[in-house]
């Protein structure tokens, strides 16, 4: 589908070269905001947050789930062996 800009040229959309490549493992996702982005770049497109350690290719909403439930495992086996401890006294 076509479609017609301001500047009077045809907007074609993206090639299918364009597709397959950001629907490949070629893209990762910015560590600091969390867009997709390609492997390749060195600046996030949309933060600007430079990408010295690459991409992360681990979806950032996974990532804080997981960090989340580490924490609540972390704090039930605390309050689970404080309060054994305190039921020994």
């Amino acid at each position: 589908m076509f479609f017609y800009t301001l500047l009077g040229m045809y907007d074609e959309g993206p090639s299918e070269e364009d597709i397959q490549r950001f629907s490949s493992d070629q893209t990762g996702f910015c560590p600091d905001c969390g867009e997709g982005v390609w492997d390749d770049v060195s600046q996030c497109p949309s933060c600007g947050t430079w990408l010295k350690n690459g991409t992360s290719h681990r979806d950032p909403v996974a990532n804080e789930f997981h960090k989340k439930m580490i924490t609540i495992v972390i704090i039930a086996i605390l309050l689970g062996f404080f309060y054994g401890a305190a039921t020994l006294l």
